[in-house]
């Protein structure tokens, strides 16, 4: 760095005018100066344009063409993974849709197979329950017949003991009989 600034105030002190550094002038505005300085302008530029054009430019460029690929890289591969999440969201969408389908024939299959169940119990119920009324009706008959015919016997004998109680001798019992049987019969 100390080599450059060297060359750089030698190159001044060669080129440039020796009034140029007078003390208390301006060498800007000394008009006998202004060519040389125009041209010193007009080498610097060239020499700048050319750094710029040739080094910093092209580096510029390049970082900005990096740049814009990386970003359209990232903008392509946002875009490949949204539509990858969008054929994602559409088969589990679709999945989900079979899967609730399936659920409902599977809720369907189950309630007609509960329903023939049901069904099946409730008509073996009734042929057990119809057996067993038939089989109470049947047992009820019995009694009954078994009750009216113990009542009838009863009855004879209290109506034998009435009538030897109350005429103070014994009934006919055939008679007898045939009016208690009688009257059994009209009053049930």
């Amino acid at each position: 760095m100390r080599s450059a600034a060297k060359a750089i105030a030698l190159a001044a002190a060669i080129l440039l005018p020796g009034g140029a550094f007078a003390a208390g002038s301006m060498p800007q505005l000394v008009p006998e100066d202004m060519v040389p300085q125009v041209v010193w302008l007009a080498i610097l530029f060239a020499v700048l344009y050319l750094l710029m054009s040739t080094i910093a430019v092209p580096r510029i460029a390049a970082t900005l063409q990096a740049r814009d690929a990386k970003i359209s890289g990232d903008l392509a591969a946002a875009e490949k993974a949204n539509e990858e999440a969008r054929a994602a969201i559409e088969a589990y969408n679709q999945k989900l849709i079979a899967a609730r389908e399936g659920g409902r024939g599977l809720t369907r299959e189950r309630e007609e197979a509960d329903s023939a169940a049901a069904t099946a119990r409730l008509t073996q119920l009734n042929e057990r329950i119809g057996a067993q009324i038939a089989e109470a009706e049947k047992h009820i008959g019995e009694q009954k017949s078994n009750a009216l015919t113990g009542l009838e016997q009863m009855a004879n004998e209290v109506a034998e003991s009435v009538y030897a109680k109350l005429v103070g001798q014994p009934a006919d019992a055939g008679a007898l009989n045939a009016k208690v049987t009688s009257a059994i019969k009209r009053s049930g």
